[in-house]
């Protein structure tokens, strides 16, 4: 996926937030097989997925190197100094880096859509019920950005809203 910096189009449409599109469309990508080792989180009133991103994997290296550079373009074209930016993956010394999405919701109702491979066994299961160390066919949104810095840059903070919009429980 070869990405122009001039058609990523950030948008502000609240004192602390921006809309994100390409070419007038929302950034969306699949990655299979991702691991949920934590099982679906609770951080700041918001659902949030940490799915291990294994090196070994060549779908999940792509995507890291995806993100890094969406990363990189929003630095660049925001001036935003490297420490202020909170990148959505995590290093792990010794172990795979996390990637940190959130699930969709609007007024506490889930948007994300769950399914579940074995439809026979796990029919009446949703997104609560999804266990840990699942693997996950999961559809990535790149939303937004949020933006808390000020003029005092002692906390100074910067970026991604990122969605699971599509998650596919693999058997």
């Amino acid at each position: 996926m070869k990405l122009d910096i001039e058609k990523i189009n950030i948008k502000k449409i609240a004192e602390n937030i921006s809309s994100i599109d390409y070419e007038d469309n929302k950034l969306k990508f699949w990655c299979n097989g991702l691991c949920l080792p934590f099982g679906l989180e609770n951080e700041y009133n918001k659902m949030i997925l940490k799915l291990e991103l294994e090196e070994k994997n060549d779908n999940h290296m792509h995507i890291k190197k995806v993100i890094k550079h969406i990363e990189k373009m929003i630095i660049t074209k925001m001036n935003v100094e490297e420490d202020e930016f909170k990148s959505i993956i995590k290093k792990r010394p010794n172990k795979c880096d996390i990637l940190e999405l959130r699930i969709k919701t609007i007024k506490s109702s889930i948007l994300t859509d769950v399914e579940y491979e074995d439809k026979t066994n796990n029919y009446l299961k949703t997104i609560y019920d999804i266990p840990k160390q699942s693997f996950l066919k999961t559809q990535i949104e790149i939303n937004g950005l949020w933006d808390y810095r000020t003029d005092k840059k002692e906390k100074n903070k910067i970026g991604l809203i990122v969605y699971a919009t599509k998650i596919i429980v693999l058997k």
